[in-house]
């Protein structure tokens, strides 16, 4: 500080007459405020509380909700309907609460099966150009988008010509080293399906599942099981897992990478379709002592499914249920019999453990939609729920003769004359497919019907609205709405205290989106 301030300082704090005149006037300017002061204070006071908050605070910025419906009669198809905006409620209307704060399991993806007819109808029964315009509905961004997509390890009943595995054999010849081991059969129309498919997206989660080893490694030597007779041989259980290894291996040698196997689909089944007798305890001593050791030996860690079959009530008693409690397994189910409330009591059992529901054909059973069967699935708990065929001929096939194993069934694709046609299944999965990410998280969200159980236990769905909701990863919201009613239902959706108002036609799905 130089002299001159430290003086005037000094003159500040010690010459009281200079000072004085300037403090009387300063007190004079502070009276002419006074009254002023004293108004705004009495405002204040006298104003509600929280008003002067509310006259600053900005209103909510508006939240556009984009919808998109496909009816049943399919006069609608994936048609985009007006935008609406969140905002007041419309009183006396069911109301479907979408809450985001309560979240539940991941979402994997929903598809369907590559069966052999299904890969045959497309990559050799169809047009280039149709061919290139159906893989791009079923697998692409701007299609169905399917991020789910089962196949079997050899034949399923839906083949082309006769059944087969990857290492067949003249009856009483063996292979225990599976020296001959091959999928030389896939390569003429499975695996270039597959990888067009993969080519579209390629973070599609694929599982593969045998339906039969080969019959050599069975007590009846046939690729079948009836009566139960065609059980895997006790010296064989390690041969089956090594064969299931070598599968993973060439399949990712070709270009398709599997992300989950299954032991056998359906074990137990008595059938003359291609079938393994498997008993739950069989399963999870194959799974334990065999399978696992054979993919860790082979540096592998694809997910595994045990089951395979129809919901079912299994309890935390079951050798399966127990080998999920820590989540060492999932376990896959099939929608033919039995509830989907099913995997909710799995799930009280073994919440650690992944489900999902990977075959429900389309076309046989009539009490369900695709849309229920999805929404169903996946409010119970199910990460991902895959359909049957992606493809069939008018006829519904290719099939194994006699057709002992779904009758009526259709695909997502009916193939005919070099072009193809998309059923009503196709649409009703791509309003869920296509909006809905990997990864996202269910939210709850309420519906007003129920899953009760008819007396042969098969589930029936009561008619009103069905939904689930989701998160996705990058923030957008989705409520996917089916209507099992007869009639036109005008509802509300609340989130966040805001509403829209929507009408739903009679048996119709609808998507809701939007970003918060």
């Amino acid at each position: 500080m130089t002299a001159e301030g430290h003086h005037s300082l000094t003159t500040a704090t010690t010459a009281t007459p200079v000072n004085r005149p300037k403090r009387i006037i300063v007190s004079s300017r502070l009276k002419q405020w006074v009254p002023l002061l004293a108004a705004v204070i009495l405002i204040v006071l006298a104003a509600p509380a929280g008003a002067i908050a509310r006259e600053h605070k900005k209103p909510p910025a508006p939240v556009r909700v984009t919808v998109t419906q496909t009816t049943a009669d399919l006069a609608e198809r994936l048609a985009v309907q007006p935008d609406h905006t969140f905002g007041r409620r419309r009183p006396f209307l069911t109301t479907i609460h979408v809450d985001d704060a309560r979240r539940y399991q991941r979402f994997i993806g929903v598809g369907g099966t590559m069966t052999d007819s299904s890969a045959w109808l497309i990559w050799t029964q169809l047009t280039p150009t149709h061919r290139e315009q159906l893989l791009r509905a079923l697998f692409s961004a701007s299609g169905a988008h399917i991020d789910f997509l089962r196949i079997p390890m050899g034949a399923s009943d839906f083949i082309t010509g006769q059944p087969y595995t990857y290492d067949d054999l003249p009856p009483g010849q063996t292979d225990p080293s599976l020296a001959d081991f091959s999928i030389q059969h896939d390569r003429a129309y499975i695996l270039p399906a597959l990888r067009a498919a993969l080519q579209l997206n390629p973070a599609a989660y694929v599982e593969a599942v045998p339906w039969t080893p080969p019959a050599w490694m069975k007590a009846n030597d046939t690729y079948d099981n009836p009566g139960g007779t065609g059980a895997l041989l006790p010296a064989d259980y390690g041969v089956d897992a090594d064969y299931d290894v070598k599968f993973v291996q060439a399949y990712a040698a070709a270009g398709v990478p599997v992300q989950a196997i299954s032991p056998e689909n359906e074990p137990g089944q008595n059938t003359l379709i291609p079938a393994l007798q498997l008993t739950e305890p069989q399963e999870a001593q194959l799974i334990t002592q065999d399978l696992e050791p054979a993919l860790a030996r082979a540096h592998l860690a694809p997910a595994i499914f045990g089951w395979d079959l129809s919901w079912g009530p299994l309890g935390p008693q079951d050798p399966l249920v127990q080998l999920a409690q820590d989540g060492q397994i999932g376990l896959s189910f099939h929608c033919y019999q039995g509830s989907p409330l099913d995997m909710t009591a799995v799930h009280a059992a073994a919440p650690a453990a992944l489900q999902i529901v990977d075959e429900c054909a389309t076309g046989s059973f009539d009490a369900w939609h695709t849309s229920e069967v999805m929404i169903a699935s996946l409010r119970n708990w199910a990460s991902a729920v895959g359909l049957w065929d992606l493809a069939l001929d008018p006829a519904g096939g290719p099939v194994l003769p006699p057709n002992t194993g779904c009758q009526g069934c259709t695909g997502l694709a009916t193939v005919a004359s070099g072009s193809y046609r998309l059923s009503l299944d196709y649409y009703e999965l791509a309003q869920l497919s296509h909006f809905v990410q990997p990864g996202a998280r269910r939210i709850a969200s309420d519906n007003t019907v129920g899953y009760p159980l008819t007396a042969n236990y098969t589930t029936q769905v009561t008619p009103g609205l069905d939904d689930v909701a989701f998160e996705n990863p990058d923030g957008t919201c989705v409520l996917f709405v089916h209507s099992t009613a007869g009639s036109t239902i005008r509802f509300n959706v609340e989130w966040h205290g805001r509403f829209i108002t929507f009408t739903i036609p009679p048996d119709a799905t609808t998507t809701l989106t939007w970003r918060p």
